[in-house]
């Protein structure tokens, strides 16, 4: 995640809250989330940025604040989608079907190899810019 905050454009500085978005309605979104939130506390320290990261469900998203946003397994909804239009927030997943459908913008894996793919629609629609650089290492859909 921060190493795509940094393609950002402007890229965020200092600390960053990292909503990690779950859907309670769908079997392991919860645990899903809190991984991923311990996950950032044990790696959250960067250069120029630090991230905070707090599990929140989908009905609690509109009542955070958050510059970046990890989705769980069944978070990619209108509701994600709207939310993060909204506050202009970047969304990374590691659910394909969820930046296929315009509900996060970065699907990210390194399993079994490294696949980064990018909706431009998704992006565009939270006003999010990427660096070239960054357009150039990823697969837009």
């Amino acid at each position: 995640m921060r190493e795509t905050l940094h393609f950002i454009v402007p890229p965020p500085k200092g600390e960053i809250t990292v909503a990690v978005v779950y859907n309670p309605a769908v079997t392991g979104s919860v645990q899903e989330a809190q991984q991923i939130s311990k996950a950032f506390s044990d790696t959250s320290q960067g250069v120029d940025i630090v991230m905070h990261a707090f599990p929140v469900s989908l009905d609690g998203l509109n009542r955070s604040t958050f510059a970046a946003v990890v989705s769980a397994n069944g978070a990619g909804t209108p509701t994600l989608k709207n939310a993060l239009s909204s506050h202009h927030a970047v969304c990374v997943t590691g659910h394909l079907d969820q930046v296929e459908s315009g509900s996060c913008q970065i699907y990210l894996t390194s399993r079994p190899t490294v696949d980064i793919r990018l909706n431009q629609d998704a992006t565009d629609a939270a006003d999010v810019h990427f660096a070239t650089a960054f357009r150039i290492m990823v697969r837009t859909l």
